[in-house]
């Protein structure tokens, strides 16, 4: 089984509001055995439009991912971010 991986590029418009997503995410990706390698660090873009947030997450699996991604303890930070709160863009990659 190939392991997947959550690439999500974003920019924060309400820090307040999107810690409290973080504030639920993160121990719920934990409590889901996935690994968090990239979150909230230092960022030197390149090319492109600059992103303030670029987030990647190692699941065991595609499947494992999506699973994550509609499940009710994920859905608990979900109700934090809307168009206000955060530009997103979240992507599921499978490795090669």
């Amino acid at each position: 089984m190939k392991k997947a991986y959550w690439v999500g590029l974003v920019n924060v418009k309400k820090q307040d509001e999107y810690q409290k997503y973080i504030d639920i995410a993160g121990p719920a990706l934990l409590a889901a055995g996935a690994i968090i390698l990239s979150r909230g660090g230092r960022i030197k873009n390149l090319e492109g439009r600059e992103i303030d947030r670029i987030v990647i997450i190692e699941f065991p699996s595609m499947e494992n991912a999506e699973k994550f991604y509609y499940s009710n303890e994920y859905k608990k930070g979900l109700k934090f971010l809307n168009i206000e709160v955060a530009d997103r863009f979240l992507n599921i990659a499978e490795a090669i």
